[in-house]
């Protein structure tokens, strides 16, 4: 018997210290399981400069904050990404996964283990200056602007005067905050100037520069991704082969959110601006959801608008840019292909007007002409909701100001590439009903110089190579075999 209970004596001192060993080894450290995590998702903002309040780049930084990293973490209020996973990707994604998540909060719970620095992966290099490189034009503000110690936050547009040289096209914008411990998010638009002189001569005296403005930006918004900037998102530049022609007659406008911080400051902000020679082979076009019929009952929690729109042509979805003001609680975007297929598009289960920003797709996604894009939004008029501006909750009504409410979600696209046979099948029916003067469902020479006498090499090789019963006409079907090569060769 006293053998025995030495047995499991034993037996139990080695389990206990192969259970410490194994909570050892699997228990997580800061350099080898945290450090890149933070450094991924984190860094871009909470650094030194940025508009972050604390910097999150060492092991004493983020031990320091470690509770409130990981409630932060845990609540996905922060990194601040308020896109849902789903079907589409976007460029930038800054979304934490469950595992990351838990494995934070395990390492805060054990204690915040330092583990050995040479696990933990490099420091982040943030280039100085520009961060597409020297911009071909730089523009900054004329004059700064005084931002109060203590206040509400403060909904600003700023003028900035704008000469685009003729024949360039501006493919890339790089928003540069000139003190980015007040500003919040910018959107960059365009107006004309006889608007602007508007604007301005309604503004009161006194006020510094630029024209009070409501939650939404006023003007026509820089097509994709150049068009907001919110911290520690990249410069994007337009996808290749688009770029923006600067409107005629316009100038650029800066909204500014600036939030207070406590001490009186001042801002002045530059953006630089990339320009390109080659005129872009089309442009970034708005497909514009929006419902204005906002009527919202004080105390309200869940009021919900619906738009639905069908998609004429075949597009290419560039990316998304929704908009609510501050009582706005989710939004989707889903698109019904002509087959009944769905594709949830984008969905922002937690909306915060703090973090709006736009969405550009990894990949673009296709939807064919007949597409039906449904947009929901939900809103939240109670007292309980964090975000209400009014107390106590007041009716609420489409509009701009602060406590307006609207639901939009706005879609870049670019009409998909057409096919060569697609095309030569269009170009020859065209032909065809515009040219066939004798009506005999045939074209001859005459008749295609007719058409286009500067074409005279390419009507000579239709009529000697796609001239299939050689009566020296084309009829319909040699005529579109005849085009669709043609568009076929001008695209090699």
């Amino acid at each position: 018997m006293p053998n025995n209970s030495l047995v499991h004596l034993l037996s139990a001192a080695v389990a206990f210290v192969l259970i410490a060993q194994t909570h050892a080894v699997s228990a997580p450290t800061y350099h080898r399981d945290i450090a890149p995590i933070i450094l991924d998702n984190c860094a871009a903002c909470h650094r030194p400069g940025e508009a972050a309040p604390f910097p999150l780049l060492q092991y004493a930084d983020v031990k320091r904050r470690a509770t409130q990293v990981a409630d932060l973490t845990a609540s996905r209020a922060m990194p601040p990404w308020k896109a849902s996973p789903g079907e589409v990707h976007f460029v930038g994604e800054r979304r934490l996964t469950d595992g990351q998540i838990k494995l934070i909060s395990d390492w805060v719970a054990a204690g915040c283990v330092e583990g050995d620095p040479k696990d933990s992966p490099p420091q982040p290099v943030f280039a100085d200056g520009w961060r597409n490189g020297p911009p071909d034009l730089v523009l900054t503000m004329p004059e700064p602007y005084a931002v109060p110690a203590d206040g509400p936050d403060i909904y600003r547009s700023f003028v900035i005067p704008v000469e685009i040289p003729k024949g360039k096209f501006v493919r890339a914008a790089e928003f540069r905050p000139g003190n980015r411990t007040v500003v919040h998010h910018a959107v960059l638009s365009t107006m004309k100037r006889e608007a602007i002189a508007k604007k301005l001569a309604a503004e009161p005296k006194g006020h510094g520069p630029g024209f009070k403005s409501g939650l939404n930006a006023p003007g026509d918004r820089m097509p994709g991704s150049p068009g907001i900037w919110v911290p520690g998102k990249d410069p994007l530049p337009l996808p290749d082969g688009y770029a923006m022609a600067w409107p005629q007659g316009c100038d650029l406008l800066v909204q500014l959110h600036l939030h207070p911080s406590g001490k009186a400051e001042v801002e002045q902000s530059s953006i630089g601006l990339y320009l390109t020679d080659e005129p872009p082979k089309g442009a970034l076009i708005p497909f514009v959801m929006m419902n204005r019929n906002v009527d919202i009952a004080p105390g309200q929690k869940d009021f919900t608008l619906r738009s639905e729109k069908a998609v004429t042509q075949d597009v290419d979805v560039i990316g998304f840019f929704p908009h609510m003001h501050l009582i706005g609680r989710t939004c989707t975007a889903t698109a019904t292909l002509p087959g009944g297929k769905k594709i949830n598009l984008l969905t922002i289960a937690d909306w915060d007007f703090r973090w709006q920003g736009y969405y550009q797709c990894k990949t673009p996604v296709r939807l064919p002409a007949g597409t039906m894009v449904e947009c929901v939004w939900t809103f939240d008029n109670s007292a309980e909701n964090p975000s209400q501006p009014s107390n106590p909750p007041k009716r609420v009504r489409f509009g701009e100001g602060t406590t307006d409410e609207m639901g939009a979600i706005v879609m870049d696209f670019v009409p998909a590439p057409v096919q060569p046979a697609e095309a030569g099948v269009s170009l020859a029916r065209d032909l065809m009903a515009r040219h066939d003067t004798n009506k005999d469902q045939k074209l001859s020479r005459a008749e295609l110089m007719k058409a286009d006498p500067s074409k005279e090499k390419d009507i000579e090789h239709a009529l000697a190579h796609f001239d299939a019963d050689k009566d020296g006409l084309l009829n319909e079907a040699e005529l579109k075999a005849a085009c669709t090569a043609l568009v076929a060769s001008r695209e090699r």
